[in-house]
């Protein structure tokens, strides 16, 4: 895990769909009690939130999941100014 400033965290998530060798990215907050992961399935991409919010949902092309991943950053990393982030490839 490497740790990052919180928005180069956020332009990798919004990136990561496009990166056709990536498997898993994951971000993590400081005292990594929250986290976001999204992971290539067959059919799409998962979005998986441990923190505030705990749930699994599958992520649609195009804009309505750019928005499912903002709001989801948005709720667990309010205030954080640096975010661990993992790669899996």
């Amino acid at each position: 895990m490497k740790l990052v400033p919180v928005k180069q965290a956020q332009a990798r998530l919004f990136n990561a769909m496009a990166d056709k060798t990536l498997r898993q990215l994951t971000l993590s907050t400081f005292k990594k009690d929250r986290s976001l992961t999204l992971e290539r399935r067959e059919e799409g991409w998962l979005l998986v939130e441990d923190g505030f919010q705990k749930h699994r949902e599958p992520i649609p092309a195009g804009a309505p999941g750019k928005r499912l991943l903002k709001e989801a950053f948005k709720r667990e990393f309010p205030r954080s100014a640096n975010a661990y982030i993992a790669e899996v490839r």
